[in-house]
């Protein structure tokens, strides 16, 4: 597997990409918009929405995108790092989401 920078998204561009339903493209959508959109509140309204999908990749794509908010802005909201907190009992994704959770004590005051 080789790593792919993802693509700079706007807000109008991965709200387009969350209503497809397709876990790819919100899954992509939700790791760029963490990292190019600069509504860190909008970026976690949407984080919270899709930390609860069936699909665990969009679910990891979630932990991912608190972990590039913690780091990138310094601050999460609790909303946004009790998501995130609730995929520790899922054996699929606790890797992610301990380490977006680290991220948020690493990059934040909150925790």
């Amino acid at each position: 597997m080789q790593y792919e920078a993802p693509r700079r998204i706007t807000a109008e561009e991965a709200g387009q990409a969350f209503q497809t339903g397709q876990p790819y493209e919100i899954s992509e959508a939700l790791v760029a918009a963490a990292l190019y959109v600069p509504d860190r509140i909008w970026v976690e309204q949407w984080l919270v929405h899709f930390a609860g999908h069936p699909i665990p990749d969009v679910r990891r794509a979630s932990a991912i995108a608190l972990g590039h908010l913690a780091r990138l802005h310094k601050e999460v909201s609790p909303q946004a790092i009790s998501a995130i907190r609730n995929l520790l009992d899922d054996g699929e994704l606790i890797g992610a989401a301990t380490d977006a959770l680290e991220d948020v004590e690493i990059f934040t005051k909150l925790n």
